[in-house]
């Protein structure tokens, strides 16, 4: 597991379709870098970092 700054959970489901837009919700729009998508022991998840403050965000989905 990454080091994050933040963590928040969608009640979406996890899609790799839509990894590489930038997300619309106001909260996490400014974590535009993707780092890191995929599975791991924790279900869903994408880590995002913000380029100007450098910190980064967890962002869990539900399992599809």
């Amino acid at each position: 597991m990454l080091h994050y700054d933040h963590r928040i959970k969608l009640e979406v489901p996890f899609d790799y379709l839509n990894l590489h837009k930038v997300p619309k919700d106001t909260t996490i729009a400014s974590f535009s870098k993707l780092i890191w998508y995929g599975y791991d022991e924790q279900g869903p998840s994408v880590y995002r970092r913000n380029p100007k403050t450098g910190e980064v965000i967890r962002i869990d989905f539900l399992e599809s």
